[in-house]
């Protein structure tokens, strides 16, 4: 007997865009409040550790690189810089690479164990009379 798993679709990119802004947002909030400005590395450091968060439980590599590069501009412009400001130094684009690194990294070693765990591959049926309607059965 065959067991139907789930009928679902892709989610949208927007959504999880929309999901590392957010969580981009709550780091700087986070950082400014825990740490002191002067505190840069630690206030990077909870940044990286959200991007990594928030980039093992995305699926597309390609949003855990945005959300990366969003971390980067919030983090210059407000944990390290004041008032907003962008800057292209060594040490701006050297945080730069360190939170893409994570990012992809993060996003690599979810991949594997994500394909690792997968205990049973899922093929995809047609769900009765209707062929727009696609179903995930176990075999």
């Amino acid at each position: 007997m065959k067991e139907v798993v789930a009928v679902f679709g892709a989610e949208p990119v927007g959504f999880s865009l929309a999901g590392g802004f957010v969580t981009v947002v709550a780091a700087v909030a986070a950082a400014s409040l825990l740490l002191a400005p002067a505190e840069a590395t630690g206030r990077v450091l909870i940044m990286a550790i959200a991007v990594c968060a928030h980039a093992a439980r995305e699926v597309r590599a390609g949003v855990a690189l945005a959300t990366a590069v969003m971390a980067w501009f919030f983090s210059t412009g407000f944990l390290v810089n004041g008032a907003g400001e962008l800057s292209f130094g060594r040490p701006d684009l050297l945080r730069l690479g360190l939170l893409v690194v994570v990012a992809l990294g993060a996003n690599a070693c979810a991949a594997s164990y994500r394909a690792i765990t997968a205990r049973r591959r899922l093929r995809v049926t047609l769900a009765g009379e209707d062929p727009s309607r696609l179903v995930l059965v176990r075999n």
